[in-house]
């Protein structure tokens, strides 16, 4: 099926379908038309003959295409003309040491996405042996992937399929978005079917030719008066046609018409399922309780609920035609940045979306309260911002809102803390602002205006190095 990629709040008219659909643009359009009719949240209108994206990343599956958008931060157009070069993996150990807040509280404001090491160990010289030569690379000569970029971002979301998957990224540039959960999907099969299918006993009554189990005396006196051969009994089957593998069936059933690349492993693992029936009641099948012996299934039912109950961030209406699996960016880049943090400072209290601060108390009633992404208590607060500062029409205010700030003085105030970070993504297209940044010294003048502060509160901005 073809796959048409756009970015966040990127429009697109039916001439730009064209290239890939050829005929069908038409039709493709009509039918993204209609989604956006019901969900214009998700999917919106630039004008009458032009559509537009929202926040939300992902995939929304018609009749006859896929629309894939992916996160705004990458240079879509430049990837795709360079998308069969080979990617350079960043350093993981740095990447860490980034997010790592030192004892001044302080972030480290160094940092390169890549760099490529040439050992030299046959010098003459005994000091040189093993000499290093590191080369780093700038931000604009690399070539990221947007969906490596979502796909790693999903990885960090607490209880969700995504965390477990073991999809390289050579696998994840090739590949459709929507082909890349498929796979992951049937990836997770593959791990469930070597470890075990489940199986459960289910109690059987069957009119049988042999005596199996307990015989019930009055229905076999009422089925088999002329039949002396026969045997009405009940017995308990060993059988795996139970309600998780139901599910994990429906799943392959649902997908098998929505994929191409995946649609012969979805048939092979279809017919190792050849005894169980397809589930005809998804809430009763998903409240079957599964014992601790078989928790290797809870990943795989996760997947299911996606697939069958669109159960991620986002709901969305319509006709069954449609299927959309998109994710609200300013929520995952503000899990992956607590991820992160958590990660590289374990030593460290950090507490997420702390609450219990209030900006108004109304007859002895508060309200507006007040949460920020990152609070180390008495100590600094950070707060996430999934944009892309632009400080082209005012130099002065380095592309920061005026609204982001009045949130930090809120938070200041309420807090009475002496340090707040805004925390913006790093990449190509905040990459200059950042170093302009480096040898500024932003402060709010709130001496005699914050509680039990007599001298100025830091404001700094962090850039946080994605997971490209």
């Amino acid at each position: 099926m073809n796959t048409f990629s756009i970015i966040e709040y990127q429009d697109f008219s039916k001439e730009d379908l064209k290239e890939i659909f050829k005929e069908k643009a038409e039709i493709f359009y009509k039918e993204l038309e209609d989604f956006a009719k019901n969900n214009e949240s998700l999917l919106g209108f630039k004008s009458k003959n032009a559509l537009k994206a929202k926040n939300y990343v992902g995939i929304i599956q018609t009749k006859s295409g896929v629309l894939e958008i992916l996160p705004k931060c990458t240079n879509l157009k430049k990837y795709t003309a360079n998308n069969k070069s080979k990617s350079k993996l960043f350093l993981k150990e740095n990447f860490k040491k980034t997010y790592t807040i030192d004892n001044n509280n302080e972030l480290s404001t160094k940092f390169s996405y890549f760099q490529d090491c040439k050992i030299f160990t046959n010098t003459k010289i005994k000091d040189f042996k093993n000499l290093k030569i590191k080369k780093f690379y700038s931000l604009a000569k690399t070539n990221f992937c947007p969906k490596n970029l979502l796909i790693n971002m999903l990885k960090t979301l607490k209880n969700s399929p995504f965390k477990k998957s073991q999809i390289s990224s050579l696998q994840i540039a090739k590949m459709p978005l929507f082909e890349v959960f498929i796979t992951m999907f049937l990836d997770e099969f593959d791990s469930v079917y070597k470890k075990g299918l489940m199986r459960s006993y289910v109690s059987s009554e069957e009119n049988r030719t042999f005596l199996k189990g307990k015989l019930l005396f009055n229905e076999h006196i009422k089925s088999n008066l002329i039949h002396k051969e026969r045997f009405f009994t009940s017995s308990d089957e060993f059988v795996l046609d139970i309600a998780p593998n139901r599910l994990i069936k429906s799943t392959l059933n649902f997908l098998k018409s929505k994929t191409s690349l995946n649609k012969f492993k979805i048939i092979k693992a279809m017919q190792m399922l050849d005894e169980v029936e397809f589930s005809k009641n998804y809430e009763k099948d998903f409240s079957f309780k599964i014992s601790r012996h078989f928790d290797y299934y809870e990943n795989i039912l996760s997947w299911c609920k996606i697939f069958l109950q669109n159960k991620t961030f986002t709901l969305y209406k319509g006709k069954n035609e449609a299927f959309a699996l998109l994710f609200p960016m300013e929520k995952l880049f503000e899990n992956y940045v607590a991820y992160m943090f958590k990660l590289a400072n374990p030593n460290k209290n950090i507490k997420t979306q702390s609450s219990g601060k209030y900006l108004i108390s109304k007859n002895d009633e508060k309200c507006f309260m007040l949460k920020p992404d990152l609070y180390i208590e008495n100590k600094m607060i950070l707060d996430a911002k999934w944009k892309i500062p632009d400080d082209s029409e005012d130099e002065e205010k380095h592309g920061i809102s005026q609204s982001d700030l009045y949130q930090m003085f809120a938070y200041a105030n309420k807090y009475e803390i002496k340090e707040i970070y805004l925390i913006y993504p790093l990449c190509e297209r905040t990459f200059d602002l950042r170093e302009k940044l480096k040898t500024k010294d932003i402060k709010f003048l709130a001496q005699g205006f914050l509680k039990a502060c007599d001298e100025h509160v830091k404001l700094k901005v962090f850039f946080a190095p994605l997971p490209f």
